[in-house]
């Protein structure tokens, strides 16, 4: 069109007698430029920031538009098992339509057991193209159901104890690929609760710690180990539970911190996931003040705030639905309030038959849309089918003895060397605690008996004693009432530990753990500490 017209003009200038060179020198037409063509990504090519694409999420909408209301209502529900009977699994899966199972340590056992029971869950599923959640609690220390078939990790304590977190990502990718081995997919960790120690009653050595960045750094790792295994990590418990004095188990537990004071304390480590991309989270019991009286779980103040201010776009589910905090909420039961608050998918409801009856009345009444209950299992059909196409990696070798190795912490003014001699007198503890220690330090040369060096075990979080080495294989937050030269953070109770303290006591590897807690004053430096 612009040749034209100016083919236009230079005829009619032409005609009127016009200078055509004159007029011609001035002028500069633009080369042809032919149209560019753009390259707009479809869904398919978008990426969520939890993972999956548009496109996948579409997809998994589109299946469960197309479920009747009985599959679509057990594809939210992550039901409790009992009993050790594959037959029994494949049953409930089948029954209820299930989007998944929590294996705990009343199921699991032997790894052919274990192999068993994940197998007839997803026989369960009767050909679904995405895979049935087979999920368990596998943190490491008190909480780690497949402690008989998976090496034994420390408390997670011992993960923020560790300063190069690459170690963390590493331990968490062999545990998730061991984990996956025996066909468990979903790993209910890594906790991100920071803790505020005794007065916490239930999170403790569990948490990674009570200092908010590097909480979050070691969160953030153990996350990305678990993924690349392929196994789905679930951070939790939103908003946080080690700052409360209730244990939501028994009853519900109240944080009246205000949401400022939240924020830049607690919320940061599920701040710091979301951002990276964390595909689940798990949502506490906990009731915010803040946000009302609900507990965050059933709460859709919560997940507002998850969902609106934090940007989560993943899979959220609720704690287990038959603790005390919830089991009696909702006039249609727990479950339904959790769907209608905002959530995902419920874990384990205390009757399955129950909850999974109580959604579809609850759709069919109007008092639960179609559309919230289609959001909801669409959100772990996309996850599903998203983690079963993403590459895995291999468990790396001793994993756990890495991890341990650099997780033991020591306050001592003997850094730099052994700080034992020839011969120790080992107290505290278990006696089979003892006598690990024992012949682990006899494999360095260090013979126990009733004299010489004094160690001292302490079992309790809060324990303490006196020594010349002082242990705390639990929580440390007894070490300042112990007396003792030296005081030692091992947050393990495993060969793989005390065959790592043994190495540290006899000045074979310095420790270069740093303390992932506030625990007072002890004499000394911390040994391995940046100068």
């Amino acid at each position: 069109m612009r040749r034209s017209l100016a083919a236009l003009a230079l005829v009619g200038l032409v005609l009127l007698g016009g200078d055509v060179a004159a007029w011609q020198a001035p002028l500069r037409l633009a080369p042809v430029v032919e149209p560019r063509v753009v390259s707009v990504p479809l869904p398919d090519d978008i990426p969520l920031p939890w993972g999956p694409s548009q496109g996948d999420y579409a997809r998994g909408l589109q299946t469960a538009h197309a479920m009747t209301l009985d599959e679509a209502a057990g594809q939210v529900i992550v039901a409790r098992f009992l009993g050790r009977d594959p037959a029994a699994v494949e049953d409930l899966v089948r029954r209820y339509h299930l989007g998944g199972v929590m294996f705990g340590g009343g199921n699991v056992g032997p790894e052919w057991l274990n192999r068993q029971l994940t197998a007839a869950a997803q026989a369960g599923g009767d050909g679904r193209d995405w895979p049935v959640i087979t999920a368990t609690d596998q943190e490491g220390g008190p909480v780690a159901r497949l402690k008989a078939t998976v090496p034994e990790m420390p408390a997670f304590l011992a993960a923020g104890a560790v300063r190069d977190k690459a170690l963390v990502e590493q331990a968490f990718l062999g545990t998730g690929a061991d984990m996956l081995a025996m066909g468990f997919n979903v790993d209910f960790a890594p906790v991100a609760d920071l803790t505020t120690g005794l007065s916490d009653p239930i999170i403790r050595t569990r948490s990674p710690g009570d200092d908010s960045a590097d909480a979050s750094a070691t969160v953030l790792a153990a996350a990305a180990g678990l993924l690349a295994s392929g196994v789905v990590p679930a951070v939790k418990h939103f908003p946080g539970h080690g700052g409360v004095t209730v244990d939501s188990h028994v009853g519900l537990p109240v944080q009246s911190a205000s949401l400022e004071e939240l924020e830049v304390y607690d919320l940061v480590p599920f701040r710091a996931a979301v951002d990276a991309g964390v595909p689940m989270v798990m949502m506490s019991h906990v009731a915010v003040e803040a946000w009302g009286t609900a507990p965050s779980s059933l709460n859709p103040e919560a997940y507002a705030y998850l969902r609106d201010t934090l940007d989560f776009r993943g899979v959220a589910i609720t704690d287990s639905l038959s603790m005390a905090a919830v089991v009696s909420r909702g006039p249609d039961g727990p479950a339904v309030a959790a769907l209608n608050a905002g959530v995902d998918l419920v874990l384990m409801p205390a009757d399955t038959a129950l909850a999974h009856a109580q959604i579809v009345a609850a759709v069919e009444s109007g008092r639960l849309t179609r559309a919230r209950l289609d959001e909801a299992a669409a959100k772990s059909i996309t996850l599903m089918r998203w983690m079963e196409d993403r590459p895995r990696e291999e468990a790396p070798p001793d994993y756990v003895g890495a991890l341990d190795a650099q997780a033991i912490v020591v306050t001592s003014p003997l850094c730099g060397g052994p700080l034992v001699g020839s011969r120790v007198a080992i107290s505290g503890g278990w006696a089979d605690e003892r006598a690990e220690l024992a012949a682990a330090l006899a494999r360095r040369g260090i013979t126990a008996g009733s004299t010489g060096t004094r160690i001292r075990l302490l079992g309790a979080p809060d324990g303490s004693g006196t020594a010349d080495v002082v242990v705390a294989m639990d929580g440390p937050w007894g070490l300042p009432s112990s007396h003792a030269t030296t005081y030692v953070g091992l947050f393990g109770r495993s060969p793989e530990s005390f065959s790592a303290l043994a190495d540290v006591l006899a000045g074979v590897t310095d420790p270069v753990g740093r303390w992932p807690v506030h625990v007072g004053s002890l004499n000394g430096t911390e040994c391995g500490a940046p100068t």
